[in-house]
Order: structure tokens, then C-alpha cells, then sequence
């Protein structure tokens, strides 16, 4: 019969070899893959703390970008030491959106992000200033040409 096996076919059983007693490549791994509570903690803090450091500084260069964008000064009347410190904060915020853009810890380009947002709201301040300029002129030309009217008239009655 097909599946009747004869007795002395029966395969042998080999040897099982000896295993190492060294420590597995997977198990170093492993170790390494899971973190103490502790260690995960202070990565943790070491991170929030590094977050709460860029915000600050962030946040005080932008008060001095805002400082510098909203000087009124005219250009012709400018000072060595006015544009130094217009150089001074531009390099500064350069240097926060680099370091914050190399960060693994932080998505990638948002260092960049958070400048490229405040020069938008800049755009927005512009746009405003402009547009109420704008209306101002509008006002004085009419009011400029009310005043041509009236001026003429007064001039045809004393012609008169």
C-alpha cells in the first residue's frame, strides 16, 4: 500500500546542536528599543524644555522684528546703529529657523514656517496701512476738489 511505511524506513532523528550561549545580536536590540520610564521621561523633559527655549527666543525676536518693521524712520535718516541692529535681529532669526529646522525632534521646516507666518501678517499690516492711506488721499482729493469749486465760484462774484 502507498501510505504504509515499512519499519525500517523510519528516518532518524538528528542531533539537535548545541546552542550558543551568547547573548543574541536581536537581544542588544531589544534593550536599546525600550526605554526605562526614567530615561523616556527626561528625553521627555529635555524636549519640552528645548521647545519652551526656541519659543522664547522666537517670541522675543519677534517683538524685535516688529520694532524695526514698525520704525518710521525714513531711510535718508537712518543711523549706522539702526541697521546694525536691523542685521542683528535678521541674522539672529536666520540662525533660530536653522537650528529649529535641524532639530529631529521637530517636523521638518518649522522653523521656517514660524518666520514665514510672521512676514505674512507683516503683508497683511501693509496691506492695511495701504489701503487706509489710500482712502485718506482719496478724502484730500475730494476735499481738495470741493475747495477749487468753491474758490472759483467766490471768484466769478467778485468778477462779477
Amino acid at each position: 500500500m502507498p501510505f504504509e511505511e515499512e519499519s525500517g524506513d523510519i528516518p532518524q532523528k538528528k542531533e539537535i546542536k548545541k546552542v550558543s550561549s551568547q547573548k543574541s545580536i536581536f537581544e542588544s536590540k531589544k534593550a536599546d528599543a525600550a526605554p526605562s520610564q526614567k530615561s523616556f521621561e527626561e528625553k521627555v523633559q529635555q524636549i519640552a524644555e528645548k521647545n519652551n527655549n526656541y519659543k522664547t527666543r522666537a517670541a522675543d525676536l519677534a517683538v524685535q522684528y516688529k520694532k524695526v518693521f514698525l520704525d518710521k524712520t525714513l531711510p535718508q535718516n537712518r543711523n549706522v546703529f539702526s541697521e546694525e541692529i536691523e542685521k542683528e535681529v535678521l541674522t539672529k532669526m536666520v540662525n533660530l529657523a536653522i537650528e529649529i529646522n535641524n532639530d529631529p525632534d521637530e517636523d521638518e521646516g518649522m522653523g521656517s514656517l514660524g518666520w514665514i507666518t510672521l512676514l505674512l501678517k507683516c503683508q497683511f499690516h501693509l496691506r492695511d496701512r495701504l489701503n487706509e492711506l489710500e482712502y485718506k488721499n482719496l478724502q484730500i482729493k475730494k476735499e481738495l476738489a470741493e475747495l477749487k469749486k468753491t474758490s472759483k465760484v467766490d471768484a466769478d462774484k467778485k468778477d462779477a
